[in-house]
């Protein structure tokens, strides 16, 4: 895509900025009225009562030294980073309690949080301390939240607060964002670093730098750089990191996108390229039903932040975003922040789920929809690269769902440790071959880089007949290892069946081909290990070799499965084939099996 603000000047975006000076980067939180409002939406949605439980005379926890130094001893990122987190949200929950002039509020509570937080040696999480590069996501993320608060009730701070607050944003972030002998790598880099440093920038600067030439010198290259974090999505505005990081990264893109088309009177909007309706939409090709959704690469579960929602829709109308929300039981959302309670205008969701299915070509990620109702089989999987940010070496891999159930699951990221951002990433269950539903091969998995990869065709996508997808997968494994492997997945909508066909083609005859399928679900061997039943009696998956010979058995990877964030135990269905010969066709059947064995 064109690089944001090519036909944009700095003294263009000055005389811009000029022309708009009286207005703010989010005039909606400090609106008296639009606060009363705020304050109604707090009580209606529960979040009011929630803030009774504000701490105010709670310990602030102390930062260790040794707390710090955890992550470079052990490689553990849980003890020091736990503690900056819980700093992180209580400051933003005494801010936010302030703000809605709760009864539990304490200016001195915000005030000391502020302070130790200006006390922090390092505003960057430990496993993030790098030379020369000081700002990090979350030193980016803390210069935004501390601009807002000022921003927001700065009026009712003390003056010596306040200056200290400002002075370490100009000494953390501003003065370090300029010094050009820092390396700070996501400047333009193509994954979710980008969108969340640039953009947090971006909006610390607006709420602070009042001169229109010096906050147009600042931000240019900030609107520039976030380019690069949106040439990381796919053409087809697939999110090579997952629904997760899409929340994460591309957020913070929606709230720097927001607060410049506020302060300039409209004028500057950086939503308009073709390719960003596209980013938008993707969390829907990714929903499954509920919290799930896709979880390939690093990704997890989870219901999409209503602020997201809403401010996507103040520039493209996409409402069915508003399905993927948490919501009570009346359809309206729950919302958790400043932002949430004054965007909000009575948006619902209506409660039925999007049957549609969908396919993101460019991303190689493909879900289809068996018929309604009980019974129903949703199935996703993804073929595209082995060299994306948080890759996992998965092509080929699938998920089932079925009745509130994920029987055939891929698990995700793992708990983040030293280990998983290092040579020794895919030594780690969860992000290689055997911790997803894929082949291994003569006793290789697939390789991290991207020339290993996948291609995908679907046919009759939301068609009525028979759905199909096919991914060529041969060039996911190394050099040698398989001349041709075509995974052809055939949905039935009608009879909710799912089938399988892997067609191996070799030089030579194999000497090994493990079939895997990975699951949480209690699974079991039956009929001569011919079977696998999966899951509970009467709403679980039947996983059988359809004329393959051959025999299924079942793997817990009981020690592995420790640096997994589900919790239990990740299972792993081999089908072990009896016949290995240089032409092969493996078939299996996946529905609901007969009903004497449920």
């Amino acid at each position: 895509m064109d690089m944001l603000l090519r036909n944009v000047t700095i003294a263009d975006l000055a005389e811009m900025l000029e022309r708009h000076k009286r207005r703010s980067p989010a005039p909606y939180l400090k609106d008296t009225a639009i606060i009363r409002q705020a304050r109604r939406r707090a009580r209606q949605s529960g979040l009011w009562d929630r803030l009774d439980g504000l701490n105010t005379a709670g310990d602030i926890p102390v930062i260790r030294r040794s707390d710090w130094r955890q992550y470079r001893r052990t490689g553990d990122r849980d003890i020091g980073q736990g503690k900056i987190f819980f700093r992180r949200n209580a400051l933003s929950q005494a801010a936010l309690a302030l703000w809605l002039n709760h009864p539990a509020a304490s200016v001195d509570y915000l005030q000391d949080l502020l302070w130790a937080v200006c006390e922090e040696t390092d505003w960057r999480l430990p496993a993030h301390e790098r030379e020369r590069a000081p700002i990090d996501l979350v030193c980016a993320e803390r210069g935004a939240t501390l601009a807002e608060i000022l921003f927001t009730v700065g009026d009712r701070l003390e003056d010596e607060v306040k200056r200290r607050v400002r002075d370490e944003i100009e000494r953390r972030i501003f003065r370090r964002y300029w010094d050009w002998t820092n390396l700070d790598f996501w400047k333009t880099k193509e994954n979710n670093w980008n969108h969340v440093c640039n953009g947090s920038i971006i909006r610390t600067a607006l709420y602070l730098v009042e001169d229109a030439w010096t906050l147009a010198h600042m931000i240019h290259g900030l609107i520039q750089n976030m380019t690069y974090g949106l040439d990381a999505f796919a053409d087809d505005g697939g999110c090579r990191e997952g629904p997760g990081y899409w929340g994460y990264g591309f957020g913070h893109y929606l709230y720097a996108a927001y607060a410049l088309y506020l302060r300039t009177g409209h004028e500057l909007n950086i939503m308009t390229d073709e390719k960003i309706p596209k980013i938008c939409r993707y969390p829907l090709a990714s929903a499954i039903e509920g919290p799930f959704r896709a979880t390939f690469a690093d990704s997890g579960h989870g219901r999409l932040p209503a602020t997201l929602a809403l401010l996507v829709n103040k520039f493209h109308d996409i409402p069915e975003l508003f399905e993927l929300c948490s919501a009570r039981e009346d359809g309206a959302l729950n919302l958790a922040d400043m932002h949430d309670l004054c965007l909000y205008q009575g948006q619902k969701a209506t409660g039925a789920p999007d049957q549609r299915d969908s396919v993101l070509p460019s991303l190689g990620q493909v879900k289809l929809r068996g018929k309604p109702g009980k019974g129903q089989i949703t199935f996703m999987a993804l073929a595209g690269n082995n060299g994306v940010p948080h890759n996992h070496n998965d092509i080929g891999t699938f998920i089932v769902y079925r009745n509130g159930r994920l029987l055939l699951t891929d698990p995700g990221g793992p708990v983040y440790t030293r280990k998983t951002f290092s040579p020794e990433r895919y030594e780690i269950l969860f992000c290689n071959s055997l911790g997803h539903s894929v082949p291994i091969i003569n006793g290789r998995q697939q390789s991290d880089g991207s020339r290993y990869y996948g291609t995908l065709k679907v046919r009759n996508l939301n068609g009525s007949g028979v759905k199909t997808a096919v991914i060529q997968m041969a060039r996911a494994y190394p050099r040698g290892t398989v001349g041709k492997l075509t995974r052809q997945f055939d949905l039935d909508p009608r009879a909710n069946t799912l089938c399988l066909t892997d067609t191996y083609v070799f030089a030579r005859p194999p000497k090994a081909i493990e079939e895997g399928f990975v699951t949480y679900e209690p699974a079991r061997v039956t009929a001569r290990g011919r079977a696998v039943r999966i899951g509970p009696a009467r709403d679980g998956l039947w996983l059988s070799a359809d004329d393959t010979p051959g025999r299924f058995t079942i793997r817990p990877m009981t020690k592995a499965s420790r640096e997994g964030r589900t919790p239990g135990v990740l299972q792993r269905i081999v089908f072990t084939p009896t016949a290995l010969r240089k032409t092969m066709i493996l078939r299996f059947r996946m529905d609901s099996g007969p009903q004497k064995e449920f």
